[in-house]
């Protein structure tokens, strides 16, 4: 049976390769970095980074089987909409500049009340439909009972994932570059009627929760983090 709990120092490489290795083969993986080797090297080091911010300011979370991580979430605090923390092009070339518009599509989803940000979700193949994903979008988190969570749904398994586990659409599906690649901030809240769905946020796509498939890929950027109140 697998166990979940706070990522430590020791797990940050184990849990960034995991959270690599699901982006790595996705709609938004594939958008981010399009050759494959530079696509793992660049989601590896960012998920380090993000790992290490989640564990100072918010929750990093791993689920694990006897000694193996099989996966893990990340989750930023974001107090205002000005928070959304600017990500630096220039130092990371094509790859960090499509994380800044990634930040700048994802913008809607910034609630003016303090909430989570999910910067990582990732469930290895092998133990997905397994309700892991579910498991770590909904649990307890220490310190953040009561705020409400989103995150960014890049295709329509995590959309139906989700939308099981109490997010719903926050404004409209967001494009990326050309149109390549559309993102969907999703909001999950106590109120329901605090969360702005659209008219048609389902329309064409079949029963929620067709895809059937309990995985995570999508790679969600981070707020600039808040300390946690002692």
């Amino acid at each position: 049976m697998w166990t979940t709990r706070d990522a430590t120092y020791w797990d940050i490489r184990p849990l960034s390769g995991v959270l690599a290795a699901a982006a790595l083969p996705t709609m938004l993986g594939r958008w981010l970095e399009v050759e494959p080797v530079a696509r793992g090297r660049h989601l590896f080091h960012h998920h380090v980074g993000r790992t290490a911010e989640a564990m100072q300011y918010g929750a990093a979370r791993i689920v694990e089987i006897g000694d193996q991580i099989i996966a893990a979430a990340l989750w930023l605090p974001c107090e205002t909409p000005s928070s959304a923390r600017a990500v630096n092009a220039s130092g990371g070339g094509a790859f960090a500049a499509k994380l800044g518009e990634l930040d700048a599509a994802s913008g809607q989803a910034h609630e003016c009340q303090p909430h989570l940000r999910l910067a990582g979700l990732g469930v290895l193949p092998r133990w997905q439909r397994h309700g892991i994903a579910s498991a770590l979008l909904t649990e307890h988190l220490e310190g953040f009972t009561a705020r409400p969570r989103c995150l960014l749904a890049a295709d329509d398994a995590v959309t139906a994932v989700a939308v099981r586990c109490g997010y719903r659409p926050y404004g409209d599906p967001a494009p990326l570059g050309r149109g390549s690649a559309t993102v969907q901030p999703m909001l999950r809240t106590a109120d329901s009627s605090a969360v702005r769905v659209p008219v048609n946020a389902f329309a064409g796509q079949g029963p929620v929760g067709c895809a059937g498939r309990d995985t995570a890929g999508a790679v969600s950027t981070a707020c600039k983090p808040v300390r946690r109140a002692l």
